[in-house]
């Protein structure tokens, strides 16, 4: 399967597509990235500021949980990478390079990723929960 939909365009590389967890981004682009976390996960949290998007893999468990779910993104061991996290709402732990310093975004909320998860989809929905 091809998750950029395109089988001859090369999909970038995780520690690319984590960028789009803390720099806002095209909603294109932070789909891509949400539907390369659907091997693992199955809720991602995404948030909107103006016309550009970012998303955070999530955990109820606070930052340790939340440091081994981003190891495996990024398919590396968990004691190689360091994290920021900050709450997001409804007891979830989001990633967060500065969690005193985060942009109040104008919409947010958990993505549960059961259904189609194609970018394209994925990029749909994302704009239908956030507006």
């Amino acid at each position: 399967m091809s998750l950029s939909g395109n089988r001859n365009q090369p999909v970038p590389s995780r520690s690319r597509l984590i960028m789009s967890t803390r720099d806002w981004s095209p909603l294109e682009e932070v789909a891509l990235a949400v539907s390369v976390a659907t091997e693992d996960e199955t809720k991602v949290y995404v948030e909107r500021l103006s016309d550009r998007y970012r998303w955070s893999l999530i955990h109820r468990g606070g930052p340790y949980p939340l440091l081994r779910i981003t190891a495996r993104f990024l398919q590396v061991d968990y004691q190689s990478i360091f994290i920021g996290c900050r709450e997001v709402g409804d007891g979830y732990s989001a990633l967060s390079d500065d969690p005193q310093g985060e942009r109040v975004p104008d919409s947010s909320g958990v993505l549960a990723l059961d259904v189609d998860c194609t970018p394209s989809a994925i990029a749909s929905r994302i704009s239908g929960l956030l507006g």
